[in-house]
């Protein structure tokens, strides 16, 4: 590349035009023209392989001498390099400054500003913009500044502690015969809080009506308020750090499809999560377990007790031989018949009958015979007596039956199990994310103690159950 015409320096007025300045270049790939006073442009000539800086000088620009660069390059990436110096003999030069990109803008704590562009003009530079004022913005954080041709550039990140409102970045330029002032906006606003809460353990599980539910595991962020509208039975909920846990005893008479609806409530938005559970109709049971539903007794003599094992039972009507009770026992959920025979009695074939309502209101009729032979002093009125005599002999028992519950305690560690008969005892205890951490299978006998002081500290679920009875606790490990 080489001067074809014009000279490389010159020197000129203020508001005058310069002598075009022409380079001749062969064989080039890009070039760039920098440090130029403003009012002079530049251009390329390709058809005549010529570069052109022509123009008139601003008449407002600010005296001294303009050092311009010219560079060129091949596709070999060769470079050459030509400089030269325009002399400028200015008036009362005007300095000035003015936002010409993002004057406004929005933006998080701790994130990147948009960046903002001053464009200036007599500005004098040098390598530390010592020209340049840029502390007087309200506007907090790490901030760049560079310069290229007549334009400041500021890049950066806010800080993080800064509180939501608008702030300023403040840029004031001191020329040669005065100082001007701009301003870009900023708004800056926190980062949204998100409250959100998923089913991280059964989400989904089928339980028979009246017994336990699996502990249902929820993980919340940013929640401040918790709300479950609907539960089929009775429930306790558990919280620990960012999880929620939910345990409870679905109640007899459920059954279908129950969505747990877990709704939380945050500084900024609502949300919710959802588990199923599928409770499966209970099925009643009365069973015989002891004696004999079909026995002959002398009169006056006492008939082997009879009795029947429930579950799932709301309530049972009875109709029974005068002169025999019948009684429940609501923990081992038994139902029995005792007492004696009337000593007066004739021979006759009794028929007690329980009429059973389970909790979907659906009955069922259980029948048994006790044959009645009468004693010798009470023979002569046997034949007098008809089957009539059932209407006389007989008496009606409405019978409701309870949930059992067991006797327990728990102290330093220890958990005692209190059974008034021996029976078989299971003892789960679980994390309240839903694992079982331990269990036992003991035959308790009157008192049973177990001991938990093997588990790490913090909050567990017991799980007690026996062949009649179902109980939840919340315990603390120490």
């Amino acid at each position: 590349m080489s001067d074809r015409s014009g000279e490389a320096d010159q020197n000129v007025e203020a508001g005058k035009s310069i002598t075009p300045i022409v380079f001749d270049y062969e064989g080039i790939t890009s070039y760039s023209v920098r440090g130029l006073p403003s009012g002079l442009s530049y251009n390329i000539d390709e058809a005549n392989q010529k570069i052109l800086i022509t123009g008139t000088i601003d008449k407002d620009i600010m005296s001294g001498d303009y050092e311009y660069k010219v560079t060129v390059e091949n596709d070999a990436g060769a470079k050459i390099i030509k400089t030269g110096t325009i002399t400028v003999k200015g008036c009362q030069a005007h300095t000035s400054i003015k936002v010409v990109e993002n004057e406004k803008q929005k933006v998080e704590v701790g994130a990147e500003i948009k960046l903002v562009v001053f464009q200036f003009a007599n500005v004098p530079l040098d390598d530390n913009l010592s020209a340049f004022n840029t502390s007087e913005g309200s506007l907090k954080g790490k901030f760049n500044y560079s310069v290229q041709d007549n334009k400041l550039i500021v890049s950066g990140t806010v800080d993080e502690n800064l509180e939501d409102g608008s702030y300023s970045i403040k840029i004031i330029v001191e020329g040669e015969n005065n100082n001007d002032t701009a301003f870009a906006s900023v708004e800056v606003t926190h980062k949204p809080v998100v409250t959100r809460i998923t089913v991280i353990k059964n989400a989904s599980q089928k339980v028979t009506a009246g017994d336990s539910i699996k502990p249902i595991v929820f993980y919340k962020e940013h929640a401040l308020e918790l709300v479950l509208p609907n539960f089929p039975g009775g429930y306790e909920r558990m919280e620990n750090n960012d999880t929620v846990t939910i345990i409870g005893l679905i109640q007899e008479g459920s059954k279908g499809l129950h969505d747990i609806v877990l709704s939380v409530i945050g500084p900024e938005n609502q949300a919710t999560a959802k588990a199923t559970i599928e409770v499966i109709p209970a099925t009643m049971t009365f069973d015989l377990v002891e004696g004999s539903d079909n026995q002959t007794v002398v009169a006056g003599q006492d008939i082997v007790p009879i009795v029947y094992q429930y579950s799932h039972m709301y309530s049972v009507k009875g109709n029974v031989p005068a002169n025999l009770k019948v009684e429940q026992d609501k923990e081992k959920k038994q139902v029995k018949i005792s007492g004696t025979i009337d000593p007066e009695s004739a021979t006759h074939e009794y028929t007690y009958t329980f009429e059973l309502t389970d909790y979907y209101e659906q009955k069922t009729t259980v029948s048994g015979k006790i044959n009645v032979v009468a004693s010798s002093s009470s023979c002569s009125r046997m034949d007098s007596v008809g089957s009539s005599s059932l209407q006389n002999d007989e008496h009606s028992s409405n019978i409701v039956a309870a949930m059992p519950s067991f006797e327990f305690s728990y102290a330093n560690n220890e958990l005692t199990v209190v059974s008034p008969n021996s029976a078989m005892v299971r003892v789960q205890v679980f994390d309240l994310m839903g694992h079982v951490v331990e269990t036992f299978t003991e035959s308790a006998v009157s008192v049973k103690n177990f001991s938990l002081a093997s588990l790490t500290k913090g909050n567990y679920v017991v799980r007690i159950e026996s062949a009649h009875a179902v109980r939840l606790a919340k315990i603390i490990v120490k």
